[in-house]
Protein backbone atom coordinates (compact mmCIF):
# COMPACT_ATOMS: atom_id res chain seq x y z
CA UNK A 1 0.00 0.00 0.00
CA UNK A 2 1.28 3.47 -1.21
CA UNK A 3 1.01 6.09 1.77
CA UNK A 4 0.44 9.69 0.30
CA UNK A 5 -1.45 12.61 0.57
CA UNK A 6 -5.03 13.58 -0.99
CA UNK A 7 -2.83 16.57 -3.13
CA UNK A 8 -0.09 13.82 -4.62
CA UNK A 9 -2.75 11.27 -5.55
CA UNK A 10 -3.81 11.11 -8.96
CA UNK A 11 -7.58 9.65 -9.01
CA UNK A 12 -8.39 8.29 -12.37
CA UNK A 13 -11.11 10.70 -14.46
CA UNK A 14 -14.92 8.72 -14.62
CA UNK A 15 -18.38 8.37 -13.24
CA UNK A 16 -17.90 9.01 -9.65
CA UNK A 17 -21.06 7.28 -7.36
CA UNK A 18 -21.74 7.59 -3.98
CA UNK A 19 -23.18 4.77 -1.03
CA UNK A 20 -24.81 6.56 1.50
CA UNK A 21 -27.32 5.61 4.26
CA UNK A 22 -30.84 5.41 2.85
CA UNK A 23 -33.60 7.27 4.69
CA UNK A 24 -34.43 4.84 6.78
CA UNK A 25 -31.11 3.81 8.26
CA UNK A 26 -30.88 8.09 8.58
CA UNK A 27 -34.31 7.89 10.32
CA UNK A 28 -33.11 4.63 12.41
CA UNK A 29 -29.31 6.95 13.47
CA UNK A 30 -31.48 9.96 14.12
CA UNK A 31 -33.82 7.74 17.17
CA UNK A 32 -30.73 5.28 18.07
CA UNK A 33 -30.76 5.98 22.21
CA UNK A 34 -27.46 6.37 23.76
CA UNK A 35 -25.48 3.50 24.80
CA UNK A 36 -23.00 3.44 27.64
CA UNK A 37 -19.69 3.34 26.35
CA UNK A 38 -17.60 6.21 26.63
CA UNK A 39 -15.38 7.60 23.69
CA UNK A 40 -11.91 5.33 23.59
CA UNK A 41 -9.18 7.63 25.05
CA UNK A 42 -7.88 8.96 21.88
CA UNK A 43 -11.77 9.28 20.30
CA UNK A 44 -11.81 11.60 23.70
CA UNK A 45 -8.82 13.88 22.66
CA UNK A 46 -10.19 13.70 19.16
CA UNK A 47 -13.74 14.85 19.45
CA UNK A 48 -12.54 17.88 21.96
CA UNK A 49 -10.79 19.33 19.79
CA UNK A 50 -13.28 18.72 16.93
CA UNK A 51 -15.37 21.72 17.46
CA UNK A 52 -13.18 24.18 16.75
CA UNK A 53 -12.32 22.53 13.69
CA UNK A 54 -13.97 24.14 10.61
CA UNK A 55 -16.17 22.31 8.30
CA UNK A 56 -14.02 20.73 5.69
CA UNK A 57 -10.27 20.67 7.23
CA UNK A 58 -10.09 17.65 9.72
CA UNK A 59 -7.88 15.15 9.70
CA UNK A 60 -8.94 12.15 7.62
CA UNK A 61 -7.56 8.93 5.95
CA UNK A 62 -8.36 7.27 2.93
CA UNK A 63 -7.86 3.82 1.51
CA UNK A 64 -8.32 3.81 -2.32
CA UNK A 65 -8.08 0.59 -4.96
CA UNK A 66 -8.87 -0.79 -8.10
CA UNK A 67 -11.45 -3.18 -8.48
CA UNK A 68 -10.71 -6.68 -10.59
CA UNK A 69 -11.01 -5.68 -14.77
CA UNK A 70 -14.17 -5.66 -16.02
CA UNK A 71 -17.20 -3.60 -15.82
CA UNK A 72 -18.33 -2.51 -12.32
CA UNK A 73 -21.27 -3.91 -10.44
CA UNK A 74 -22.92 -1.30 -8.86
CA UNK A 75 -25.55 -3.45 -6.82
CA UNK A 76 -22.63 -5.97 -6.23
CA UNK A 77 -20.60 -3.04 -4.76
CA UNK A 78 -23.57 -1.74 -2.66
CA UNK A 79 -24.13 -5.05 -1.04
CA UNK A 80 -20.26 -5.24 -0.13
CA UNK A 81 -20.57 -2.38 1.29
CA UNK A 82 -23.59 -2.68 3.29
CA UNK A 83 -22.53 -5.63 4.35
CA UNK A 84 -18.97 -4.20 6.10
CA UNK A 85 -20.48 -1.88 7.61
CA UNK A 86 -22.71 -4.37 9.19
CA UNK A 87 -19.84 -6.12 10.26
CA UNK A 88 -17.86 -3.20 11.85
CA UNK A 89 -19.97 -2.03 14.76
CA UNK A 90 -17.53 1.14 15.04
CA UNK A 91 -19.29 2.30 11.36
CA UNK A 92 -22.54 2.26 12.90
CA UNK A 93 -21.59 3.87 15.66
CA UNK A 94 -21.63 7.94 16.41
CA UNK A 95 -21.70 10.80 18.62
CA UNK A 96 -23.94 13.15 19.88
CA UNK A 97 -23.07 16.69 21.58
CA UNK A 98 -20.05 18.65 22.00
CA UNK A 99 -16.59 18.56 24.22
CA UNK A 100 -15.22 15.91 25.72
CA UNK A 101 -18.19 13.79 27.00
CA UNK A 102 -20.55 13.56 23.92
CA UNK A 103 -23.10 10.44 23.62
CA UNK A 104 -22.57 7.98 21.61
CA UNK A 105 -24.99 6.07 19.81
CA UNK A 106 -25.07 2.58 17.89
CA UNK A 107 -27.38 1.95 14.56
CA UNK A 108 -28.67 -1.70 14.44
CA UNK A 109 -27.14 -3.81 11.99
CA UNK A 110 -30.77 -4.39 10.88
CA UNK A 111 -31.06 -1.12 10.12
CA UNK A 112 -28.28 -0.46 8.16
CA UNK A 113 -28.85 -0.12 4.35
CA UNK A 114 -27.48 2.24 1.51
CA UNK A 115 -28.49 3.16 -1.73
CA UNK A 116 -26.25 4.19 -4.19
CA UNK A 117 -26.13 8.07 -5.45
CA UNK A 118 -24.64 9.65 -8.83
CA UNK A 119 -22.20 11.95 -7.81
CA UNK A 120 -20.91 13.87 -11.24
CA UNK A 121 -19.05 12.85 -14.06
CA UNK A 122 -15.21 14.24 -13.89
CA UNK A 123 -13.62 13.64 -17.50
CA UNK A 124 -10.03 14.67 -15.90
CA UNK A 125 -7.95 13.03 -12.66
CA UNK A 126 -7.40 16.88 -11.25
CA UNK A 127 -11.65 17.51 -11.09
CA UNK A 128 -12.03 13.68 -9.82
CA UNK A 129 -9.90 14.90 -7.00
CA UNK A 130 -11.24 18.15 -6.27
CA UNK A 131 -14.47 16.23 -5.80
CA UNK A 132 -13.28 13.51 -3.75
CA UNK A 133 -11.43 16.19 -1.48
CA UNK A 134 -14.29 18.73 -0.87
CA UNK A 135 -16.88 15.70 -0.27
CA UNK A 136 -14.13 13.93 2.14
CA UNK A 137 -13.50 17.26 4.24
CA UNK A 138 -17.78 17.53 4.50
CA UNK A 139 -18.48 13.97 5.18
CA UNK A 140 -15.88 12.80 7.51
CA UNK A 141 -16.58 14.74 10.52
CA UNK A 142 -16.60 13.64 14.23
CA UNK A 143 -20.04 14.56 15.19
CA UNK A 144 -21.98 13.28 12.39
CA UNK A 145 -23.14 10.35 10.94
CA UNK A 146 -21.52 8.27 8.98
CA UNK A 147 -18.00 10.16 9.61
CA UNK A 148 -16.96 8.19 6.65
CA UNK A 149 -17.36 8.42 2.68
CA UNK A 150 -17.84 4.91 0.72
CA UNK A 151 -17.67 5.69 -3.31
CA UNK A 152 -15.94 4.66 -6.53
CA UNK A 153 -14.95 6.00 -9.86
CA UNK A 154 -16.10 4.29 -12.79
CA UNK A 155 -14.28 4.26 -15.56
CA UNK A 156 -14.39 1.94 -18.92
CA UNK A 157 -13.19 -1.23 -18.04
CA UNK A 158 -12.90 -0.70 -14.24
CA UNK A 159 -13.13 1.07 -11.09
CA UNK A 160 -11.39 2.56 -8.73
CA UNK A 161 -13.44 2.60 -4.90
CA UNK A 162 -12.68 5.07 -2.21
CA UNK A 163 -13.14 4.73 1.42
CA UNK A 164 -12.40 7.82 3.65
CA UNK A 165 -13.14 7.77 6.92
CA UNK A 166 -12.77 10.74 10.32
CA UNK A 167 -10.34 9.43 12.42
CA UNK A 168 -12.41 8.41 15.29
CA UNK A 169 -13.23 5.14 13.04
CA UNK A 170 -9.74 4.13 11.28
CA UNK A 171 -6.53 3.83 11.89
CA UNK A 172 -3.99 2.63 8.99
CA UNK A 173 -4.28 -0.92 9.67
CA UNK A 174 -8.06 -0.54 9.28
CA UNK A 175 -7.12 0.65 5.82
CA UNK A 176 -5.85 -2.30 4.55
CA UNK A 177 -8.65 -4.46 6.57
CA UNK A 178 -10.55 -2.55 4.42
CA UNK A 179 -9.47 -2.81 0.85
CA UNK A 180 -9.21 -6.81 1.39
CA UNK A 181 -12.39 -7.12 2.86
CA UNK A 182 -14.30 -5.02 0.90
CA UNK A 183 -12.69 -6.85 -2.37
CA UNK A 184 -13.49 -10.01 -1.21
CA UNK A 185 -17.17 -9.20 -0.52
CA UNK A 186 -17.69 -7.95 -3.97
CA UNK A 187 -16.33 -10.32 -5.34
CA UNK A 188 -18.31 -12.51 -3.73
CA UNK A 189 -21.69 -10.93 -4.30
CA UNK A 190 -20.80 -10.28 -8.06
CA UNK A 191 -20.43 -14.09 -8.18
CA UNK A 192 -23.43 -14.80 -6.32
CA UNK A 193 -25.98 -12.07 -7.97
CA UNK A 194 -26.00 -8.93 -5.16
CA UNK A 195 -29.81 -9.52 -5.53
CA UNK A 196 -29.50 -13.11 -3.76
CA UNK A 197 -28.55 -12.11 -0.51
CA UNK A 198 -25.97 -10.27 1.28
CA UNK A 199 -22.20 -10.08 0.85
CA UNK A 200 -20.02 -11.59 3.32
CA UNK A 201 -22.44 -14.06 4.33
CA UNK A 202 -20.83 -17.21 1.58
CA UNK A 203 -17.91 -19.69 1.65
CA UNK A 204 -15.45 -17.01 1.58
CA UNK A 205 -16.57 -14.77 4.21
CA UNK A 206 -13.87 -12.80 6.20
CA UNK A 207 -13.19 -14.19 9.56
CA UNK A 208 -15.18 -13.53 13.04
CA UNK A 209 -13.92 -10.01 14.70
CA UNK A 210 -14.22 -8.03 18.02
CA UNK A 211 -15.78 -4.51 17.98
CA UNK A 212 -14.00 -1.51 18.32
CA UNK A 213 -17.34 -0.16 20.58
CA UNK A 214 -16.48 -3.17 22.66
CA UNK A 215 -12.46 -2.40 22.50
CA UNK A 216 -13.89 1.53 24.02
CA UNK A 217 -16.03 0.06 26.68
CA UNK A 218 -13.43 -2.78 27.79
CA UNK A 219 -10.49 0.45 27.83
CA UNK A 220 -13.01 2.84 30.27
CA UNK A 221 -13.26 -0.26 32.14
CA UNK A 222 -9.34 -0.92 32.61
CA UNK A 223 -9.08 3.07 33.13
CA UNK A 224 -11.58 2.81 35.91
CA UNK A 225 -10.71 0.10 37.72
CA UNK A 226 -6.61 0.71 37.65
CA UNK A 227 -4.95 2.20 40.38
CA UNK A 228 -4.51 6.29 39.68
CA UNK A 229 -0.81 7.11 38.47
CA UNK A 230 0.80 9.87 40.59
CA UNK A 231 4.18 11.03 40.26
CA UNK A 232 5.94 8.54 41.94
CA UNK A 233 5.35 5.64 39.32
CA UNK A 234 8.30 5.20 37.50
CA UNK A 235 6.63 5.01 34.26
CA UNK A 236 5.11 8.49 35.07
CA UNK A 237 8.79 9.51 36.14
CA UNK A 238 9.84 8.47 32.85
CA UNK A 239 7.22 11.03 30.98
CA UNK A 240 8.23 13.42 32.91
CA UNK A 241 11.61 13.02 32.29
CA UNK A 242 10.94 12.70 28.80
CA UNK A 243 9.29 16.39 28.86
CA UNK A 244 11.90 17.71 30.41
CA UNK A 245 14.43 17.12 28.07
CA UNK A 246 11.97 18.48 25.39
CA UNK A 247 12.28 21.60 27.59
CA UNK A 248 9.11 21.09 29.52
CA UNK A 249 7.13 20.68 26.32
CA UNK A 250 6.37 17.85 23.56
CA UNK A 251 9.31 16.91 21.32
CA UNK A 252 10.28 19.27 18.48
CA UNK A 253 12.02 18.55 15.36
CA UNK A 254 15.40 19.27 16.09
CA UNK A 255 16.45 21.39 12.99
CA UNK A 256 14.88 24.91 12.24
CA UNK A 257 11.58 24.80 10.22
CA UNK A 258 11.07 28.46 9.82
CA UNK A 259 7.47 28.74 11.99
CA UNK A 260 7.59 30.11 15.54
CA UNK A 261 5.76 28.21 18.62
CA UNK A 262 2.11 29.49 18.18
CA UNK A 263 2.29 29.88 14.41
CA UNK A 264 0.98 27.69 11.71
CA UNK A 265 1.63 27.15 8.25
CA UNK A 266 -0.31 25.31 5.37
CA UNK A 267 1.04 21.68 5.01
CA UNK A 268 3.97 20.48 3.20
CA UNK A 269 4.37 17.18 1.85
CA UNK A 270 7.70 15.43 0.45
CA UNK A 271 6.53 11.86 -0.42
CA UNK A 272 10.01 9.60 -2.05
CA UNK A 273 10.83 5.90 -2.19
CA UNK A 274 14.18 4.79 -0.01
CA UNK A 275 14.97 1.61 -0.60
CA UNK A 276 14.09 -0.84 -2.98
CA UNK A 277 12.73 -4.40 -2.10
CA UNK A 278 16.14 -6.27 -2.68
CA UNK A 279 18.11 -3.36 -0.90
CA UNK A 280 15.16 -2.57 1.68
CA UNK A 281 15.48 -7.12 2.62
CA UNK A 282 19.03 -6.79 2.81
CA UNK A 283 18.71 -3.52 5.45
CA UNK A 284 16.40 -5.50 7.66
CA UNK A 285 19.31 -8.26 7.65
CA UNK A 286 21.78 -5.94 8.82
CA UNK A 287 19.64 -4.74 11.36
CA UNK A 288 18.30 -8.49 12.61
CA UNK A 289 22.21 -9.43 12.87
CA UNK A 290 22.59 -6.12 14.71
CA UNK A 291 20.34 -7.57 17.17
CA UNK A 292 17.50 -4.98 16.05
CA UNK A 293 15.03 -5.05 13.39
CA UNK A 294 13.66 -2.95 10.09
CA UNK A 295 12.15 -0.46 12.40
CA UNK A 296 15.20 0.14 14.46
CA UNK A 297 17.11 0.85 11.95
CA UNK A 298 15.11 3.02 10.58
CA UNK A 299 14.83 4.81 13.66
CA UNK A 300 18.87 5.17 13.81
CA UNK A 301 19.15 6.48 10.17
CA UNK A 302 16.51 9.02 11.52
CA UNK A 303 18.83 9.88 13.92
CA UNK A 304 22.22 9.50 12.54
CA UNK A 305 21.08 11.90 9.64
CA UNK A 306 19.74 14.17 12.20
CA UNK A 307 23.10 14.21 14.16
CA UNK A 308 24.66 14.83 11.12
CA UNK A 309 22.85 17.95 10.33
CA UNK A 310 23.33 19.54 13.07
CA UNK A 311 20.45 18.02 15.86
CA UNK A 312 22.34 16.51 18.50
CA UNK A 313 23.75 13.27 19.79
CA UNK A 314 19.61 12.70 21.90
CA UNK A 315 16.90 12.80 19.49
CA UNK A 316 13.46 12.36 21.57
CA UNK A 317 10.70 11.99 19.62
CA UNK A 318 6.73 10.24 19.72
CA UNK A 319 5.92 7.18 17.86
CA UNK A 320 2.68 5.62 17.43
CA UNK A 321 2.33 1.63 18.58
CA UNK A 322 -1.34 -0.12 17.63
CA UNK A 323 -2.90 -1.76 20.64
CA UNK A 324 -4.78 -5.24 18.49
CA UNK A 325 -3.06 -7.90 21.38
CA UNK A 326 -5.90 -9.97 20.90
CA UNK A 327 -6.36 -11.82 17.92
CA UNK A 328 -10.06 -10.66 17.78
CA UNK A 329 -8.59 -7.53 17.20
CA UNK A 330 -6.59 -8.73 14.45
CA UNK A 331 -9.96 -7.83 11.67
CA UNK A 332 -10.89 -5.43 13.22
CA UNK A 333 -11.83 -1.51 12.04
CA UNK A 334 -11.35 1.45 14.52
CA UNK A 335 -8.58 3.20 16.49
CA UNK A 336 -6.25 0.88 18.00
CA UNK A 337 -3.27 2.70 19.11
CA UNK A 338 -1.28 4.57 21.28
CA UNK A 339 1.63 7.01 21.67
CA UNK A 340 5.36 5.76 22.96
CA UNK A 341 7.68 8.49 24.09
CA UNK A 342 11.32 7.51 22.39
CA UNK A 343 14.95 8.92 23.90
CA UNK A 344 17.76 7.80 21.60
CA UNK A 345 21.24 8.62 22.78
CA UNK A 346 23.71 8.21 19.86
CA UNK A 347 26.95 9.25 22.16
CA UNK A 348 29.45 7.52 20.70
CA UNK A 349 27.13 5.69 17.39
CA UNK A 350 29.18 6.20 14.32
CA UNK A 351 26.70 4.14 11.93
CA UNK A 352 24.01 1.39 11.59
CA UNK A 353 25.11 -1.45 12.98
CA UNK A 354 26.17 0.49 16.16
CA UNK A 355 23.10 2.44 16.50
CA UNK A 356 20.52 -0.21 16.50
CA UNK A 357 21.02 -2.08 19.83
CA UNK A 358 20.50 1.35 21.20
CA UNK A 359 17.74 2.12 19.58
CA UNK A 360 16.19 -1.25 20.57
CA UNK A 361 16.52 -0.79 24.11
CA UNK A 362 15.40 2.53 23.99
CA UNK A 363 11.98 1.20 21.74
CA UNK A 364 11.53 -1.17 24.74
CA UNK A 365 11.75 1.46 27.43
CA UNK A 366 9.45 3.65 25.61
CA UNK A 367 6.91 0.62 25.37
CA UNK A 368 7.15 0.42 28.76
CA UNK A 369 6.51 4.35 29.19
CA UNK A 370 3.41 3.79 26.89
CA UNK A 371 1.95 1.46 29.48
CA UNK A 372 0.53 4.82 30.93
CA UNK A 373 -1.19 6.98 27.96
CA UNK A 374 -0.29 10.26 28.00
CA UNK A 375 -3.72 11.10 28.91
CA UNK A 376 -3.31 9.99 32.60
CA UNK A 377 0.34 11.59 32.96
CA UNK A 378 -0.95 14.68 31.95
CA UNK A 379 -2.75 15.53 35.05
CA UNK A 380 0.40 14.44 37.69
CA UNK A 381 3.09 16.75 35.31
CA UNK A 382 0.46 20.06 36.41
CA UNK A 383 2.56 23.15 35.77
CA UNK A 384 5.64 21.32 34.39
CA UNK A 385 4.38 20.62 31.07
CA UNK A 386 3.65 23.19 28.69
CA UNK A 387 2.32 22.98 25.37
CA UNK A 388 3.58 25.17 22.44
CA UNK A 389 2.67 23.30 19.39
CA UNK A 390 0.19 21.66 17.98
CA UNK A 391 1.96 19.07 16.32
CA UNK A 392 4.28 16.72 17.82
CA UNK A 393 7.48 15.56 16.16
CA UNK A 394 6.80 11.74 15.33
CA UNK A 395 8.61 9.18 13.26
CA UNK A 396 5.69 5.84 12.46
CA UNK A 397 6.58 2.96 11.02
CA UNK A 398 4.04 0.19 9.06
CA UNK A 399 5.52 -2.92 7.67
CA UNK A 400 2.10 -3.24 5.31
CA UNK A 401 3.43 -6.68 4.13
CA UNK A 402 2.17 -7.93 7.75
CA UNK A 403 -1.22 -6.80 7.60
CA UNK A 404 -4.11 -8.67 6.01
CA UNK A 405 -4.24 -9.39 2.15
CA UNK A 406 -0.85 -7.46 1.42
CA UNK A 407 -0.07 -9.80 -1.28
CA UNK A 408 -2.76 -8.16 -3.39
CA UNK A 409 -1.97 -4.28 -2.92
CA UNK A 410 0.06 -4.09 -6.10
CA UNK A 411 -1.98 -5.47 -8.18
CA UNK A 412 -4.79 -3.45 -6.49
CA UNK A 413 -3.06 -0.04 -6.66
CA UNK A 414 -3.93 0.44 -2.93
CA UNK A 415 -3.06 3.78 -1.80
CA UNK A 416 -3.50 4.91 1.85
CA UNK A 417 -3.97 8.78 1.85
CA UNK A 418 -4.32 11.56 3.75
CA UNK A 419 -5.87 14.80 4.30
CA UNK A 420 -3.75 17.92 3.73
CA UNK A 421 -4.34 20.38 6.44
CA UNK A 422 -1.89 22.57 8.27
CA UNK A 423 1.31 22.28 10.11
CA UNK A 424 3.60 23.51 12.71
CA UNK A 425 6.08 21.07 13.49
CA UNK A 426 7.26 18.39 11.19
CA UNK A 427 6.29 14.51 11.29
CA UNK A 428 7.45 11.17 9.44
CA UNK A 429 5.67 7.86 8.12
CA UNK A 430 7.90 5.24 7.00
CA UNK A 431 6.10 2.63 5.13
CA UNK A 432 7.87 -0.89 4.14
CA UNK A 433 6.21 -2.99 1.11
CA UNK A 434 6.96 -5.88 -0.79
CA UNK A 435 8.09 -3.44 -3.42
CA UNK A 436 10.93 -1.57 -0.39
CA UNK A 437 10.91 1.12 2.02
CA UNK A 438 8.97 4.33 1.30
CA UNK A 439 8.68 7.61 3.22
CA UNK A 440 6.50 10.75 3.48
CA UNK A 441 6.73 13.73 5.24
CA UNK A 442 4.64 16.62 6.59
CA UNK A 443 5.96 19.87 7.22
CA UNK A 444 5.08 23.49 7.28
CA UNK A 445 4.96 24.50 3.79
CA UNK A 446 7.59 27.51 4.45
CA UNK A 447 10.70 27.72 2.04
CA UNK A 448 13.27 26.96 5.06
CA UNK A 449 11.10 24.15 6.07
CA UNK A 450 10.96 22.68 2.86
CA UNK A 451 15.05 23.17 2.52
CA UNK A 452 15.49 21.63 5.73
CA UNK A 453 13.11 18.33 5.67
CA UNK A 454 14.42 17.78 1.98
CA UNK A 455 17.99 17.64 3.22
CA UNK A 456 17.21 15.87 6.07
CA UNK A 457 15.03 13.25 3.93
CA UNK A 458 18.07 12.56 1.65
CA UNK A 459 20.66 12.19 4.41
CA UNK A 460 18.32 9.25 6.21
CA UNK A 461 17.98 7.95 2.63
CA UNK A 462 22.15 7.82 2.04
CA UNK A 463 22.30 6.56 5.63
CA UNK A 464 19.95 3.64 5.23
CA UNK A 465 21.93 3.00 1.34
CA UNK A 466 24.64 2.61 3.75
CA UNK A 467 26.77 6.28 2.89
CA UNK A 468 28.00 7.82 5.69
CA UNK A 469 27.78 11.31 4.64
Amino acid sequence: MRVTTMDRYAPPPGRAVEFVPSPAALHAAAGSPAVPVPPSVNQRFHLATAEYTPAGSGHWLACAFDLPPGPVDLDALRAAFEAWGRRHETLRSGFRGKGTEPERYVVAASAYELVARDAGTYPSGGGAREWLTRRLGATCRPLSWPSYLFAVVVRPGGGTVFCGFDHCNADAYSLAVAVREIREGYAEAKAAGAGDGPAGTGPGSPPATGSFVDYCAEEAEQVSAARPVDAGDPRVRGWAEFFAGCGGTTPAFPLPLGVPPGARAPQGTDTRPLLGADAADAFEARCRAAGGSGFTGVLTAVALAARRLGGGDVLRLCTPLHTRYEARWTHAVGWFTTVAPLTLDLTGVRGIEDGVPAARDAFRAARTLAEVPFAQVLPVLGGTFRRTRDDVFMVSYIDYRRLPGSEHHRAADAHHISSVTTADDAQFWFSRTHEGLFLRSRFPAVPVAATVVGGFADAVGRTLAGHRS
